[in-house]
């Protein structure tokens, strides 16, 4: 995107705010700002048509795909990490768009607004972007995206696509004709860690409060990263003898999660590690786990750090591993630690917070295989002997 000033006014007809576009960092805290939504005209909140505003551009369609609402209940719109993830996903791509308008053959001058982008695309152009996405050298290592990261994209930008036009902001529907980017088993990550592994990275870190604490939470409770960030003191009840934390999680699904004794006690030494307090009270809204400086985790920030954590171990295991240790994958062993204790397949969705028993299936799908594998009745054989 061109390194320029973007000037957004205020008026009748459309949604515009000053803002940097110097990095996407800066202009994505423009389209996370919810305030400016509270001030539209009553035409731009409902968005049934903006095909009558010439003006309106592309930035400001996403504002408005990211903080539209559908229900009265609050809890049923997008959160705020969600929010934050899309605006960076679609600022990112439209850099992209606009980069390789070449290579996809698209002629940026046919437009005169240069921020009506959207307008000017095709099918064409959107399978040409789909394709140089997949083999361009933009994930880990220099190497192509993940085929997770890759479908997480392609549904961003399908749902961004499918609100201009349902908002007629475009013509033609581009996302109906998108390249299928779903993920197959073969593609999902290695995320299976069975309870020795657990048991050995607790080990390793046993000395070190911080650490210890962060990573035997999320283990023995499946708590996603995000919802471990957010988890205050408030959320901390106390009933029939165990201790329950409250949690709002993804897509705005409230649930509890159980707190062992063990957790309740490495959460007193985090918090005096870093001098604070530990009295449950349900008025008490600051945040469990806080940086030295006294403020919440940035979950990408704690996800990063206990990955890089956990990949100094220097344990055997950890050199067959393909895939990284991250805290999902904690989440992963929760599930089948929970599984290898006798928790049914229910109890574990409901523990999760998953909406489709067909999700918790996935976690333990690898896992089952291998344990059914007919290669097993091998073992100890006269055949075997016999080799």
């Amino acid at each position: 995107m061109p390194e320029k000033q973007i000037p957004f006014h205020s008026n009748k007809n459309s949604l515009e705010f000053t803002g940097s576009q110097s990095s996407i960092a800066s202009f994505s805290k423009i389209l996370t700002d919810p305030s400016v939504f509270q001030n539209l005209p009553d035409e731009l909140i409902i968005m049934e048509d903006v095909s009558k505003n010439k003006e309106i551009n592309d930035l400001e369609m996403m504002y408005l795909f990211l903080h539209q609402k559908k229900d009265m209940d609050i809890r049923k719109n997008k959160m705020e990490n969600t929010i934050e993830e899309y605006s960076r996903d679609l600022l990112i791509m439209y850099k992209q768009i606009i980069e390789n308008a070449f290579s996809i053959g698209l002629d940026l001058n046919a437009q005169q607004n240069p921020y009506q982008i959207f307008k000017l695309l095709n099918h064409v152009h959107i399978r040409k972007f789909q394709e140089w996405l997949a083999a361009a050298p933009l994930g880990k290592g220099k190497k192509p995206y993940a085929v997770s990261t890759l479908s997480r994209k392609m549904v961003v930008l399908k749902g961004f696509l499918s609100f201009l036009y349902k908002t007629k902001y475009i013509e033609v529907p581009l996302h109906e004709k998108m390249l299928s980017s779903n993920v197959r088993d073969i593609d999902r990550p290695d995320r299976d860690l069975g309870k020795n592994e657990v048991v050995q990275i607790l080990d390793y870190y046993k000395d070190h409060p911080i650490v210890h604490c962060l990573l035997a939470t999320l283990i023995t409770t499946g708590l996603r990263i995000n919802e471990l960030c957010h988890s205050k003191i408030s959320d901390i009840s106390y009933v029939d003898g165990d201790y329950w934390l409250y949690v709002l999680g993804k897509g705005r699904h409230e649930r509890e999660v159980l707190l062992h004794r063990y957790i309740i006690e490495e959460i007193r030494k985090f918090r005096r590690t870093r001098r604070l307090d530990f009295i449950l009270d349900g008025s008490d809204d600051s945040y469990i786990f806080t940086t030295n400086k006294g403020k919440p985790y940035h979950y990408k920030y704690l996800s990063n750090y206990l990955t890089k954590k956990i990949h100094e171990v220097e344990l055997p295991f950890m050199k067959t591993r393909k895939n990284p240790i991250t805290p999902h994958t904690l989440r992963h062993a929760f599930a089948q630690i929970s599984s290898d204790q006798g928790a049914s397949l229910d109890q574990i969705k409901i523990a999760l917070g998953h909406k489709s028993i067909q999700t918790t299936s996935i976690y333990l799908q690898k896992k089952s295989r291998r344990e059914n594998n007919a290669g097993h009745a091998w073992k100890n054989s006269s055949i075997m002997r016999s080799f």
